[in-house]
């Protein structure tokens, strides 16, 4: 990557300081003639042994971005006199605050120049390279520092922002602008990859989208292009401009772009391919210059097919944790095109919905139960299926138990959310258990008695919370039942019956005596 030093006319705030000395991709040089070049160029006197500049990368990265290899800095200079030089460069990382993030120590370059490691009148360029490895963070940016010593006896300046003289410097970075994902789409707005041949001439539209990626900021994106090729070879289109579909503001990391063509009544039914390039700053320039935008291009092909479009009627069915149906789930179903119902669908008892002739392509699910969401999902659908949508759905087994260790049946079982609103209702079986069907969450659970124990009407409620996040058992204890049978009216009675008897008996032994 190529950046090159600049002026500006305002300065920017880079590593917490204002600045006009600045590098970017961009070669929008300041003047073109000698006679205006003096103001952006840097001097050294006489009197003074050595010259050093500083320029920032503007604007600041907008992603991470690793610089491996051989880092050079190509600038031009000249002197009043002919005179051996020593050259140093010093890079570093610095954020928006004025942290140093990393710093490389002043270091001895390489030096390559038409007069080695001399400067002379006329006005020559010097490469200088070292070798380093670094990985810059986002949002921070780079300094490069560098300092020409030729003793105080001659004046050297040092020449910037100018297309006579372009001092810049190359960075081997290992990410630049390049197409991460491209996708095609019908005239309805839906994703698809296979186009009807038998629609009316306006409907016949292939929209292709990419989405580009710069860590250097979209400014530096300079051209997205796309072509259509038959069977991968035979260019079927012209070359189609590609426009951003929103309009940020730099710095961003991606962005959409955006272009359409229109296949023809005449097209042949088979594969076909979009194939997208994606051009920097550094290769429009290369493209200016040489005829080609190599190596600085970047290539994304993305296959569909012309053909009959084949409808399907899918059928989804909604599950809870353990695969049993979700009965009556609302459904929202966000379609290719982008479009959310705005009226729920309903599952049946058995959890199942079917949606009637609709295209190939990707369906997003949003699924509500009790009022809680239960599942955002994307399905992609190929086939009438039955394509399963495992929701966040548990089953809470809750066995009541009496304090003689032995199941309670007929005990009310409540499950109420955190709103206090009942989630669950049901009645325990012969073996004191209950299923209930709750999406995950924290409950407040409580389980109700009441029955004529040995002649006592019992009533009695216990109380328990349970966070639920996968299928799970839960016992409930009621402490009072069954009450001890002394305190039960049966055992009085009997008592009191017995006592009667024992006293009738009693008396009639003394009475015979």
């Amino acid at each position: 990557m190529e950046f090159y030093f600049h002026y500006l006319d305002k300065p920017a705030t880079l590593a917490g300081l204002e600045t006009k000395y600045t590098f970017n991709t961009t070669q929008a040089f300041r003047f073109t003639n000698q006679k205006t070049a003096y103001q952006n160029s840097f001097y050294k006197p006489i009197g003074l042994p050595k010259i050093s500049a500083s320029f920032y990368m503007h604007p600041s990265l907008v992603a991470p971005v690793t610089v491996d290899g051989d880092w050079r800095v190509s600038i031009w200079v000249n002197s009043t006199a002919y005179k051996p030089v020593t050259f140093t460069l010093e890079f570093k990382e610095i954020s928006q605050a004025g942290t140093v993030l990393w710093d490389s120590g002043q270091l001895s370059p390489g030096v390559k120049s038409s007069i080695g490691d001399h400067v002379d009148v006329p006005v020559f360029n010097y490469v200088l390279s070292v070798n380093l490895k670094h990985t810059f963070s986002a949002d921070s940016t780079i300094q490069v520092t560098v300092e020409v010593n030729a003793g105080s006896s001659s004046e050297i300046r040092i020449w910037y922002d100018s297309p006579l003289y372009p001092s810049k410097i190359i960075l081997p970075a290992t990410d630049y602008a390049r197409p991460i994902k491209v996708k095609t789409f019908a005239y309805d707005g839906s994703n698809t990859d296979l186009f009807d041949y038998t629609l009316s001439q306006e409907k016949r539209v292939v929209t292709v989208r990419v989405n580009v990626t710069d860590p250097f900021g979209n400014y530096d994106v300079r051209k997205i292009s796309t072509e259509v090729l038959y069977n991968n070879s035979n260019i079927v289109s012209e070359v189609i401009e590609m426009l951003p579909e929103t309009t940020k503001q730099i710095p961003s990391y991606s962005r959409v772009y955006t272009a359409k063509w229109t296949y023809p009544l005449t097209a042949i039914l088979g594969n076909y391919s979009v194939r997208v390039s994606v051009i920097d700053n550094n290769g429009y320039y290369q493209e200016v210059k040489m005829g080609s935008p190599e190596p600085f291009v970047e290539y994304y092909t993305h296959d569909f097919v012309i053909g009959p479009v084949v409808y399907f009627d899918p059928t989804f069915l909604i599950i809870d944790e353990a695969g049993d149906p979700v009965p009556h789930a609302q459904v929202y179903i966000t379609w290719p095109n982008g479009y959310r119902d705005i009226t729920p669908r309903y599952a049946d008892v058995n959890g199942s919905l079917t949606l009637l002739k609709v295209i190939p392509a990707n369906y997003g699910f949003t699924v509500i139960w009790k009022d809680t969401l239960i599942k955002q999902t994307n399905v992609s659908v190929e086939s009438n299926g039955p394509y399963t949508i495992r929701t966040d759905v548990y089953e809470l087994t809750v066995k009541a138990m009496g304090n003689d260790l032995k199941p309670v049946k007929g005990a009310y079982i409540i499950a109420y959310n955190q709103a206090g609103l009942g989630y669950g209702f049901a009645v325990t079986d012969d073996a004191g258990q209950v299923v209930l069907k709750l999406p995950g969450g924290n409950y407040s659970l409580q389980a109700h008695y009441s029955t004529v124990y040995y002649l006592t009407e019992v009533t009695t409620t216990i109380d328990a919370t349970t966070y639920l996040q996968t299928s799970s058992g839960l016992t409930m204890t009621f402490a009072d039942y069954p009450p001890p049978i002394w305190k039960t009216t049966a055992f009085v009675l009997g008592a009191a019956i017995l006592a009667v008897v024992v006293i009738t008996a009693l008396i009639i032994v003394k009475r015979r005596r």
